[in-house]
């Protein structure tokens, strides 16, 4: 399928735009014509359904059989860090709890003690 068969001209798009979740915001769609809610970290995407670029997220097709079931993920993985289920980006600050303070670092994590009881 080509990608110029997915895109009609002229546009055909609802006359309201779409109510997005919350984090999600209007982009327009990969034939740049109508808008819709930009695609969250994990979500299913496609040529049409387009990831959020603002968070850094790129449509992901590496762990797909032949170009389906794609989903968003952060562009260089690799730099990230996943902990209790949740992707940080590097250098992204983090609170795991309310006793520890933790910076997402070249795919690691350091974290440091917020309660004073905890240094030693």
């Amino acid at each position: 399928q080509v990608c110029a068969q997915l895109c009609r001209r002229p546009c055909y798009c609802p006359w309201a735009p779409p109510r997005c979740p919350r984090g999600s915001p209007l982009v327009l769609d990969g034939c740049g014509c109508c808008k819709i809610c930009a695609r969250r970290l994990g979500e299913p995407c496609d040529f049409l359904h387009v990831c959020d670029q603002s968070q850094g997220l790129v449509c992901d097709y590496s762990a797909a059989p032949m170009g389906t079931g794609a989903t968003c993920n952060f562009e260089d993985s690799e730099e990230g860090c996943e902990v209790n289920g949740r992707v940080y980006r590097d250098g992204e600050v983090f609170q795991p709890s309310c006793k520890l303070q933790c910076r997402c670092l070249d795919g690691g994590f350091t974290c440091i003690p917020l309660c004073q009881e905890d240094v030693r």
